[in-house]
């Protein structure tokens, strides 16, 4: 065993660990910091008295989409028909990084986000998460993000097409297993969901949740964040509606 191999053996679990950990804030475009300020922002300018104030305009305007209802999103291709309308009583949220709040994004322009965020990487970790990434066969990725039009609560979806369902039950099998991370809500009928409590999400009155689930070859991921603490049942509620609408996709919402 050369020096370059032994260094490759050296680094695998760190590797796992990589897909393991960012993974989800990948699938999402690091919407945990914009997330963040926006939450932050509307937060400080809000009267407290008053809890169901509607909130500050978004950063996101809503998208325009030509082939369905204005406002409940995008439903011009086969995957962002699969992300969940927006539900009665939302409406778009604010943008997800520089990707917008209601976006696709290419089977390239995905893989090249992931392995992005693996940059600063030594070269031995950055080639197994490469391969990692690489074996998983994204074929696309579709985003959305919702706010609450009374309250505090906003939520960054995705859904990304994989190459076939066992792909995407191991990606959860790695996504639901979060030793000593708190839990989230349950999703109610969804055994294959989970959620947890950002570890270190906390900013001053604002926490973020994370949950994950799988429906066919379709991996979700969901990044909610309010003032503390997320509403359990509001984001049991979307998740369940997302994972709904994967398997009817016709159900009204």
């Amino acid at each position: 065993m050369n020096d370059d191999d032994r260094t490759t053996v050296a680094h695998r679990p760190r590797a796992r660990r990589f897909l393991g950990t960012v993974l989800p804030a990948l699938l999402v475009g690091g919407a945990l910091v914009g997330g963040f300020a926006f939450v932050r922002t509307t937060v400080d300018g809000a009267d407290r008295s008053a809890p169901t104030t509607v909130w500050a305009e978004s950063r996101g305007k809503p998208a325009k989409d030509p082939a369905g209802p204005i406002g409940r999103g995008r439903a011009d291709t086969e995957l962002t028909r699969k992300l969940l309308p927006v539900p009665r009583g939302y409406q778009l949220g604010p943008d997800i990084e520089e990707y917008g709040n209601d976006t696709e994004l290419s089977a390239g322009q995905a893989i090249e986000m992931m392995k992005a965020a693996g940059a600063d990487y030594p070269a031995a970790v950055r080639r197994e998460v490469h391969e990692e990434i690489d074996e998983m066969g994204i074929k696309g990725l579709a985003l959305r993000s919702y706010r609450l039009k009374h309250g505090y609560f906003v939520a960054d979806m995705s859904v990304v097409a994989l190459k076939d369902a066992e792909t995407a039950r191991r990606w959860y099998t790695v996504k639901s297993q979060q030793p000593g991370a708190r839990k989230g809500p349950v999703i109610e009928g969804r055994e294959h969901s989970a959620c947890f409590v950002q570890p270190g999400s906390e900013v001053d009155d604002v926490e973020a949740v994370n949950c994950v689930a799988y429906e066919g070859e379709i991996a979700v991921t969901v990044l909610a964040q309010s003032m503390k603490p997320v509403n359990k049942s509001t984001l049991a509620e979307l998740v369940k509606g997302q994972l709904d609408h994967l398997a009817s996709p016709g159900r009204s919402v």
